[in-house]
């Protein structure tokens, strides 16, 4: 029992619960209001006793509406970079303490949170929808993976969610909201239709090598983000419906070098930066070492995820 009560005290702390009629909520709302009024009229006693059962019934199921939202529980993870334009997967267990099921519970997810007034229906309507859980099992803990938008790149900032609810019959509207306070780095889109700079003109220790790059076919791999658009395997699409880019093998030990000047005939800078960024993630599915030479920043040839998402982030973040 005590712990019973403690959990019920914690959840009370962790957030409140608000709760309004939904547009069909205030129209029943007024469908009673005229009926009582014409029952009042006619002084009609089964009118009345049919207002009050329909005002019996807009009462309890206030209460299953608050209920079903109030014994929730969660617990967010941390999200991961993703690229723009891509959903940030951020990971969120709901635990339900109830001994019932919890129905019908929405998220929608807010970019950014004013801070201005305490009225918390003041950006109610900017809340954008993302994500439904249709039932969470009685005293169960469930992950859930919630996509976030992105429109670009950089760190991005997590605003707040909102989870609600209009169990059981739809009339009023159960919510609370969860503040994430994290930010998450947004790389740049991948995209580009330029071939990698030729291996010829890499120099490697002061000496100019000569390499046969990606010119050995090797097979193909389901398409992943960042492929590049003239590797898509589109006869094999053609025939089984899967989208698939081509594999070439390279010499073991080819290293390139990606130079911002390589990309300076395209218009703008985030072209460049999608172009570079699609060389870098074409590179490293080659298996070959690459570096990276910005305007105002050198990375040494190197390979690996954690060179690979060092020059990411010098991508996401150039200019910033």
């Amino acid at each position: 029992m005590l712990r019973q009560y403690w959990q019920r005290w914690r959840q009370q702390q962790r957030y409140r619960v608000f709760i309004l009629p939904s547009r069909y909520g205030l129209s029943y709302s007024i469908l009673i209001l005229v009926m009582l009024l014409g029952a009042i009229n006619y002084n009609n006693s089964l009118g009345h006793l049919l207002c009050f059962l329909l005002v019996g019934i807009g009462h309890v199921a206030m209460h299953h509406s608050y209920r079903n939202v109030r014994q929730l529980d969660y617990q967010l993870g941390r999200a991961e970079p993703v690229f723009c334009q891509q959903p940030v997967l951020l990971p969120l267990n709901l635990t339900n303490h109830s001994p019932r099921p919890i129905r019908q519970l929405d998220i929608a997810y807010l970019p950014s949170i004013s801070r201005s007034g305490w009225w918390p229906l003041k950006q109610f309507s900017r809340y954008l929808p993302v994500y439904k859980a249709p039932q969470l099992a009685a005293e169960q803990t469930s992950l859930h993976l919630i996509p976030i938008p992105t429109n670009k790149r950089g760190w991005q900032d997590l605003g707040r969610m909102r989870l609600s609810s209009v169990y059981p019959i739809g009339l009023l509207l159960s919510w609370f909201f969860i503040d994430i306070r994290q930010r998450v780095l947004i790389y740049p889109r991948p995209m580009g239709n330029k071939p990698l700079p030729p291996p010829s003109a890499m120099e490697d220790s002061g000496a100019l090598q000569h390499q046969q790059g990606l010119d050995d076919f090797a097979g193909f791999h389901r398409y992943r983000v960042g492929d590049a658009r003239q590797h898509i395997a589109w006869k094999a699409l053609a025939r089984d419906g899967i989208l698939r880019t081509k594999q070439f093998s390279s010499p073991s030990g080819q290293k390139m070098l990606f130079n911002w000047d390589d990309v300076a005939d395209l218009p703008d800078t985030e072209a460049k930066l999608s172009q570079l960024c699609q060389w870098i993630l074409t590179a490293d599915t080659a298996g070959m070492q690459y570096g990276l030479i910005l305007p105002k920043q050198s990375i040494a040839i190197d390979s690996g995820d954690q060179h690979r998402h060092f020059c990411l982030r010098s991508l996401a973040l150039y200019g910033q």
